[in-house]
């Protein structure tokens, strides 16, 4: 059984699980290696330095350090990295390159080389190739020297709270501003004046003798910093933004944004995506700026 830790719900498959993130505004959720966080400030710090997310000149630069100060040890470390056996058909080999050479050539493995992950069809492979895991850093945040692979990462980093003490509802009333055509408001109204921020701190008071209770909708924490972290997430925000082709509705931009890179429903390429994100950033960063 899967555990989803932001609502302490069980589910069959980690798959099932997968998907039920995927739909929650409110979930800390990478897509891109399938993990679940317990708060978004996690999932911001992860985006920024787990490896996969680093561009090939970052890695690059990483590993000439660590050569620097490991010269010694490298011919000792380098037969202990990893072991010539492939895990899914539970096989040995006499070296790594047979075992790489079987990962291309079975009928049985979609292996992906760059993240060493095993898929279940050809087409997940393919577009597991094409996703944003194995883009570049094309994206600088307009607040902070920061650099991701897509648009809704510097917006998802930004709501976070960790870039210039900005929060989520700053961002949301900015896009708002935005003349964007066709609108993707579920409001029209665009409110003006000073952003009023409302943070929630719960004390040992929600405590209802077994485990840590949400006021608002009841759900149960094992400890009072994930009750903390839940009553400051997205969970019990309103739906702020919707697709303008299928209609669906996020409570938060990167949602969206999400939405509309993932090509699922049609409504834009990425590319398209890249090129709007692009002509947007200058007019979303003025709005931004304190």
């Amino acid at each position: 059984m899967a555990q989803c830790n932001q609502c302490d719900r069980s589910f069959r498959s980690s798959q099932a699980l997968f998907a039920h993130c995927r739909d929650k505004d409110d979930h800390p959720f990478c897509e891109d290696c399938d993990r679940l966080f317990l708060t978004f400030t996690g999932l911001d710090q992860h985006m920024q330095n787990a490896a996969v997310h680093r561009s090939d000149s970052e890695c690059d630069e990483y590993a000439s350090e660590s050569d620097d100060d490991d010269d010694d040890d490298d011919d000792d470390d380098d037969d202990d990295d990893e072991e010539p056996l492939c895990v899914g058909c539970n096989r040995w080999f006499v070296d790594l390159a047979s075992l790489y050479q079987h990962l291309a050539a079975s009928s049985k493995h979609n292996w992906c080389f760059a993240c060493s992950r095993d898929f279940a069809t050809p087409t997940s492979l393919d577009q597991h190739s094409s996703s944003s895991v194995h883009r570049g850093l094309d994206f600088e945040c307009p607040l902070c020297p920061k650099r991701f692979k897509t648009p809704s990462s510097i917006a998802l980093h930004v709501e976070s709270g960790t870039c210039h003490n900005i929060s989520r509802a700053q961002v949301t009333a900015a896009v708002h501003a935005l003349d964007i055509v066709p609108t993707i408001s579920v409001s029209r109204r665009i409110e003006s004046g000073t952003i009023r921020v409302v943070s929630y701190y719960v004390t040992e008071r929600a405590f209802n003798g077994t485990a840590y209770e949400c006021y608002l909708c009841h759900r149960t924490f094992r400890t009072l910093g994930a009750l903390n972290s839940h009553i400051n997430s997205p969970a019990h925000d309103a739906d702020e933004f919707k697709c303008p082709k299928c209609k669906r509705k996020y409570k938060l931009v990167s949602g969206l944004m999400q939405h509309i890179e993932s090509e699922a429903c049609g409504i834009a390429k990425f590319q398209v995506v890249e090129d709007f994100t692009r002509n947007l950033v200058d007019q979303f960063s003025k709005r931004l700026k304190l």
